[in-house]
């Protein structure tokens, strides 16, 4: 038989204002030195500070204590997870494409997503048992209003619980697609982050519209469960993403080959955390229309 024409695929593309389109990205490099994180690292933070209003004669003045920070945390304990791509495919591909390339590909493109499941989810935290914080982590987030609110009227409630900042910080808030959808104007797309689009409410908050958003409420509270109804909203400090060095586990082909079924696997893995600082840790419920 004639061999065939063949088009190569696309280029993947990531889905556009999404968590890495403003969160503080760390590639790190793969040096000895710079993967000490992967082991566990301490996020800290400086946004709760006690703030307080005096008088010219430095005397305190009545509800002048603006926030008490003398028993807030500083830092967050993290542990690292990982993110891993497998191409499973027929030994009688094209016999000059490059697999581990492809793979590689692969991953980084999935690498937003997967960041985002585990920032909303946190999936990886909850299977390892360990303290890392999440947006539904159970008794983490403060309600901004108790019920169950349209899109727009949710929005209003958590851009009014950014102000309880004790520093007065800019915040992110972060929906799933549909409620994004159903927002309309109340959120403007903009060009001018150096990262690529993004979108802002009409206060100028920056949004985060994550495909790995599964929408879900803190764990445990009423109403919890995410539908095609019902979803959760949030809005948190900065977000810091660290990701590691992709390595591909294969060291050779033959390594992945099943000759039984003549068919091949490939794999690549990279370390991955994402944090945020905890002064802004707000939740409300969303109901959407049926129709």
């Amino acid at each position: 038989m004639p061999f065939r024409g063949y088009f190569p695929p696309p280029e993947l593309s990531p889905a556009s204002c999404g968590l890495l389109s403003v969160a503080e990205v760390m590639t790190h490099t793969g040096s000895e030195y710079d993967e000490r994180w992967i082991r566990g690292f301490d996020h800290e933070f400086d946004t709760l500070p006690s703030v307080r209003l005096l008088t010219t004669n430095d005397e305190t003045v009545t509800d002048g204590t603006l926030y008490d920070g003398t028993k807030s945390d500083r830092y967050n304990t993290y542990i690292p997870f990982f993110v891993e791509v497998e191409d499973f495919r027929s030994t009688f591909d094209l016999p000059g494409e490059d697999r581990f390339k492809r793979v590689k590909k692969q991953l980084e493109a999935a690498t937003q997503k997967a960041v985002e499941v585990e920032f909303w989810d946190g999936r990886a935290a909850l299977g390892d048992g360990n303290a890392n914080l999440f947006l539904s982590k159970a008794s983490a987030a403060t309600e901004a209003a108790s019920g169950a609110y349209p899109p727009d009227i949710a929005l209003m409630y958590l851009e009014q619980s950014i102000s309880n900042s004790p520093t007065g910080e800019n915040a992110l808030i972060h929906m799933t697609r549909d409620v994004a959808s159903y927002l309309g104007s109340s959120i403007l797309h903009k060009e001018t982050n150096e990262t690529g689009p993004h979108l802002i409410t009409r206060l100028g908050t920056r949004v985060v519209i994550g495909s790995g958003f599964s929408g879900k409420g803190p764990i445990g509270a009423t109403g919890a469960a995410a539908s095609a109804t019902n979803k959760w909203m949030y809005a948190t400090g900065r977000v810091d993403v660290h990701l590691g060095k992709i390595e591909v586990i294969n060291d050779n082909l033959a390594q992945g080959v099943d000759a039984t079924i003549n068919d091949m696997r490939i794999k690549a893995y990279r370390p991955a955390a994402v944090t945020f600082d905890p002064s802004i840790h707000y939740t409300v419920r969303v109901t959407l229309p049926t129709s």
